[in-house]
């Protein structure tokens, strides 16, 4: 397939060694879990896969993916005054950004993980990026918040800017209110955690949208118990509802990454009315570069989510649905590879194989296809450094096409990046985009070459000049 070279990057956790289930070779199971379901995923797609667990073992123009799912999972060492929550991102950040120093890709990109668990960090981005969000203040002290007091649009959401799953959650209606969560959240939190207060959007619902590449993946609604509450999370008496219309929001999910340049993530999104219109831009509450995936539950499912989650059935709705988000995180590589240069289409007939080379003498094993035209290596040779080249030939139910073709052109020295064998020439229409550029034998009448121009294609027709001819062109 046209595919980069892909990876995986394995880095060991280091067990704490006072623990009495201590173990060198221990490792997080769902971490585990998310390398096995990648290695399914990289050979669904056609492409054999790497194993690097150091900087130095990447290679230039592979991809590699990773995960890290929770911050357990990765050591985190600290100089005398620092706060771990404040260091964990940024050390995640670099140090799987490393990985790229050898001119090797990340997918997802490793400075994203600055903004996990980093709610500082996303009200910085979310106001320079012009992402639409409630207003939000970040005080550092008692004091500073009491002296804002007055500028507060109430009602508000009090957090912890590192925490998670709406831990810590508190909220106020008013300055009077203010005051007693402020200074709660100040006697509870460590020396140096800022407190972030975020104007409370008035709705029951709102929306948990993962996405890969920009693109929706996964969405639900998470419904609060009841509009004074703090949280639709679960752990706050929320429920779920999966009935989310994922294909109307795709515009403002791909505006969100592209405004952010967090490409891969799972975002909250709230709209200020009872019965929300998903049609108009909502709110981002927040956005982590990873988060975890809820299965649907089966149809009728009427009990707590926490329920489902004891059913037999959930371990493979659970494996099902994060094996569906590890295909499209491969094929979003795949997808962003190829976009990084145009398509040159090349018929293999009567532009780079002489027509005699046609299908009959295709049937048994290794024929002789007869030469290759003049000058068809070394224009594709030169070719392949602006364009990704892509042979395409009609063989019908010919024996084995795909193998005997592709057994003929490494002989002959041919270069290219991928071949694509049609039994029908109107399935090289599924191939092309509109604008695509083909190269095709000069017949204007050919089935293949209508079918092509249909496509909206640009054909190049090959004429008597050859390759010398058509090459500047």
């Amino acid at each position: 397939p046209m595919a980069p070279p892909i990876g995986w990057v394995e880095f060991v956790h280091k067990p704490n060694k006072k623990a009495k289930d201590y173990d060198s070779q221990k490792r997080r199971r769902r971490k585990e879990i998310y390398r096995e379901l990648y290695f399914e995923s990289f050979h669904t797609v056609g492409v054999q896969p790497e194993l690097v667990d150091r900087p130095s073992e990447t290679r230039k123009d592979a991809w590699y993916l990773w995960r890290v799912s929770h911050h357990d999972e990765f050591d985190v060492p600290l100089k005398p005054g620092e706060l771990y929550e404040k260091q964990m991102p940024h050390q995640f950040a670099k140090f799987f950004g490393e990985f790229e120093e050898s001119g090797a890709t990340l997918w997802p990109p490793p400075k994203t993980y600055q903004y996990y668990e980093n709610k500082v960090g996303l009200a910085e981005l979310f106001k320079s990026s012009g992402v639409k969000t409630p207003t939000t203040w970040v005080f550092r002290s008692a004091a500073d918040a009491h002296r804002a007091a007055d500028e507060v649009k109430y009602p508000v959401i009090v957090k912890d800017p590192y925490g998670y799953s709406s831990i810590g959650l508190l909220q106020a209606q008013d300055k009077s209110e203010f005051s007693t969560a402020i200074e709660e959240f100040f006697k509870n939190a460590k020396v140096g955690v800022e407190a972030l207060v975020q104007n409370k959007v008035q709705a029951l619902r709102e929306a948990r949208i993962t996405y890969v590449d920009g693109r929706p993946f996964h969405g639900y609604w998470r419904i609060r118990e009841n509009i004074k509450s703090a949280s639709a999370a679960s752990t706050r008496g929320g429920y779920q509802d999966f009935s989310f219309p994922l294909a109307v929001i795709a515009p403002f999910v791909e505006r969100f990454a592209n405004l952010t340049g967090i490409v891969v993530g799972g975002a909250d999104f709230i709209w200020q009315e009872r019965e929300p219109n998903v049609k108009v831009e909502p709110y981002c509450l927040e956005v982590s570069p990873t988060s975890d995936i809820n299965p649907e539950p089966p149809v009728g499912w009427d009990k707590a989510y926490a329920e489902f989650k004891k059913e037999k059935g959930f371990r493979a709705a659970y494996l099902k649905v994060r094996r569906q988000w590890t295909d499209a995180m491969v094929l979003a590589v795949v997808d962003r590879y190829r976009r990084q240069r145009r398509s040159l289409f090349v018929e293999l007939d009567g532009v780079v194989a002489g027509l005699a080379a046609a299908v009959p003498a295709l049937k048994g094993a290794r024929p002789e296809l007869g030469p290759s035209l003049a000058g068809a290596a070394g224009a594709l040779r030169e070719l392949r450094a602006l364009f990704f080249v892509r042979l395409f030939t009609v063989r019908g139910q010919a024996g084995d096409s795909f193998n005997t073709t592709q057994w003929w052109l490494d002989a002959k020295g041919i270069q290219y990046d991928e071949l694509i064998v049609l039994r029908k020439a109107e399935h090289g229409a599924a191939y092309v985009q509109p604008g695509a550029l083909v190269v095709a034998a000069a017949e204007a009448g050919s089935e293949t070459t209508a079918a092509l121009r249909r496509a909206g294609a640009v054909l190049l027709p090959f004429l008597d000049g050859g390759w010398q001819e058509i090459l500047p062109s």
